[in-house]
């Protein structure tokens, strides 16, 4: 790591031992423990979270009462990958930073990212970041698409987009093969200073889908892609080591590869529910498929600043915080802006950030949320059964805790939560708060008077104009597309209608969504300002029991820029929108966050004004 000390080491055991000893953060076994670069805050204070075992496995919890943004523990990652094509700039392949950014370094390519001479895939901003890379995960990363172009010279770009989980794989591989051969030679797993080292049986012990709890389970005995074939086939290779590859068996190879990955003779392997001992060994394709499925379960989205996915990354420690429908917790992630780099050396990979998104008391479970909050209960129950394998108890899900006060007339509903937010920042909290009513979060969401085959129609036909309007700005014709869009909207929102549909539903937050951008890149403000209103309104009631979420605090940004934009009369509103992304983002991005410091001067320039 840097050089400049801003990280420590804190060891975590992330699994529980045979005789379930990790009841206690500070309980640490030789085979199982993890070690992470944790925060001190610069300060010296230690991490703030513990781990425990309980009914549903391991559980973060904390250690000591947690004000709303406060980091709780940063990790960085055991492996990482950008994504390749996409709407993202492109991105050095191991600090993040993307073409074009500031770099308060002087050291990096800004302008244009070079690409690695062999596979052309992989972008660097410096020398440093792409030398220390190749030892770390690309090394094998590289091999992988250099075959993978060889067997399909005419590869697309969803193939080479498709690929990309089994890239990572390899680079957690490449990394934990570079982990184990240091600990070899070390004294203790204590003295080993890379960012993350896992514990030997980290990736055996990770929750799997039942098919692939054991040797015995129905699941594909071997590898039936070509992909999977490259990987194994360079795992197989990297894991015997250099130059011994010609003297030893595949047998020998393959055992190789699975010690690393802790499939070993000597280990446990953990279910959903308990700990058995191992029987029977696992060949190295089922432990593959095994771990691509854990894969699926415990790796995490990499986020920008402007809450747009840019990559994927391995990061155990945050691995250990169990999902919740109504989280006490956010991640965020902070890449290396050069501020702090040491001339020399690599510049650090993304770091994750496990924020209290709420004031956390000691000994509450830690908490984030694995699915879109803004989901009905069905559907976030249904689409955690299918990824994670499990059906949500937090109490959003089952005791229905979550209400928001809103008008006792629903017709007032719309742009309300918005309105009355910014008139308390204005006049003060009492203000406003008669003729209200306590409604389920459940309700507020997903109300609707039709019966289920008119709301089927009713959505079929938003599909088809949201369709339509998509073609449209592939022809250029804004009016079509910006009808077709309009259309959509207003198929909720026409008040002759008898029948009612909650205005803070998820599919006309989509469809307004597709109308404010086509609107902002057509320069109808005034409109897109009116559609931006709705939008932030059902943000608002939709993550009202997180208290802060960086999607709000984005959009009031944006509204705070639009009404100073219209200037006049609404210059008084751009103040109180200002204001109130900033209240959100000094806990979802930091108080030294750019974007922040920026609010803070915009709201200064208008209290200059007033």
């Amino acid at each position: 790591l840097h050089s400049t000390q801003l990280f420590m080491m804190a060891s975590i055991c992330c699994i529980p031992t045979v005789d379930d000893c990790a009841a206690e953060c500070s309980t640490i076994d030789d085979r199982h423990s993890c070690h992470y670069s944790s925060s001190d805050n610069n300060d010296g204070s230690p991490i703030k979270m513990g781990v425990k075992t309980g009914p549903h496995g391991i559980h973060a919890l904390a250690t000591e009462d947690i004000p709303a943004g406060t980091v709780i523990v940063q990790c960085l990652p055991l492996a990482q990958s950008p994504i390749i094509h996409g709407p993202a700039k492109p991105t050095c392949f191991r600090c993040f930073f993307q073409e074009g950014d500031d770099d308060l370094s002087g050291r990096r390519k800004t302008e244009t990212l070079f690409r690695c001479s062999r596979c052309q895939i992989a972008r660097y901003c410096s020398k440093e970041c792409q030398m220390s890379d190749w030892n770390e995960g690309h090394k094998l990363e590289c091999q992988f698409y250099v075959k993978q172009r060889k067997m399909q010279p005419e590869i697309s770009v969803s193939d080479e987009e498709a690929a990309m989980p089994k890239a990572l794989m390899l680079r957690t591989f490449a990394s934990l093969k570079l982990l184990r051969d240091k600990q070899s030679v070390a004294d203790d797993a204590s003295m080993i200073k890379d960012a993350v080292s896992c514990g030997p049986n980290h990736f055996a012990s990770l929750a799997v889908s039942p098919q692939h709890h054991s040797p015995t389970s129905k699941s594909t005995k071997t590898l039936n892609s070509s992909e999977m074939n490259i990987v194994k086939s360079i795992m197989m290779q990297h894991a015997i080591g250099k130059g011994k590859q010609k003297e030893s068996s595949l047998d020998e190879q393959a055992a190789a590869a699975l010690k690393i990955w802790g499939y070993d003779d000597h280990q446990h392997i953990r279910t959903n529910d308990k700990e058995t001992p191992k029987k029977k060994s696992f060949t190295l394709d089922q432990a593959l498929f095994r771990t691509d499925d854990a894969f699926k379960k415990n790796n995490f989205g990499i986020l920008d600043a402007l809450h747009s996915s840019i990559g994927e990354g391995v990061y155990p420690c945050a691995a250990l915080l169990n999902h919740s429908c109504a989280p006490n917790t956010i991640l965020r992630y902070k890449l290396d802006s050069g501020d702090s780099g040491v001339k020399g050396e690599a510049f650090h990979l993304p770091l994750l950030q496990i924020i209290a998104c709420r004031n956390i008391v000691k000994g509450e479970e830690l908490t984030h949320s694995y699915v879109d909050l803004m989901l009905s209960t069905k559907e976030r129950q249904a689409r955690l059964r299918k990824t994670h394998g499990f059906t949500c108890e937090c109490k959003r899900c089952v005791e229905r805790e979550s209400v928001i006060p809103l008008p006792q007339d629903r017709t007032l509903w719309e742009k309300w939560p918005l309105e009355h937010r910014l008139r308390v920042i204005d006049q003060g909290e009492r203000h406003g708060q008669d003729n209200l009513v306590s409604i389920d979060l459940e309700t507020a969401l997903n109300q609707c008077s039709l019966g289920e085959r008119d709301r089927a129609a009713i959505l079929d036909c938003v599909e088809l104009l949201t369709g339509k309007a998509h073609q449209s700005m592939l022809c250029d014709d804004v009016e079509e597309e910006l009808n077709c869009l309009r259309s959509a909207v207003n198929m909720w929102s026409d008040k002759d209608i008898d029948w009612w549909w909650t205005p803070f539903n998820l599919s006309l937050y989509s469809a307004r969504s597709q109308y404010f951008t086509a609107l902002l890149a057509n320069q109808e403000i005034e409109e897109a300002v009116d559609q931006l209103e709705f939008i932030v309104s059902t943000l608002i009631v939709a993550f009202s029991h997180v208290q802060n979420h960086p999607l709000l605090g984005l959009q009031l940004f944006t509204l705070g820029d639009l009404y100073a934009y219209m200037g006049g009369a609404w210059g008084r509103k751009a103040y109180l929108a200002y204001f109130y992304a900033k209240e959100i983002m000094s806990i979802t991005h930091g108080v030294d966050h750019p974007m922040v410091l920026q609010l803070v001067q915009k709201i200064a320039e208008r209290t200059i004004d007033n």
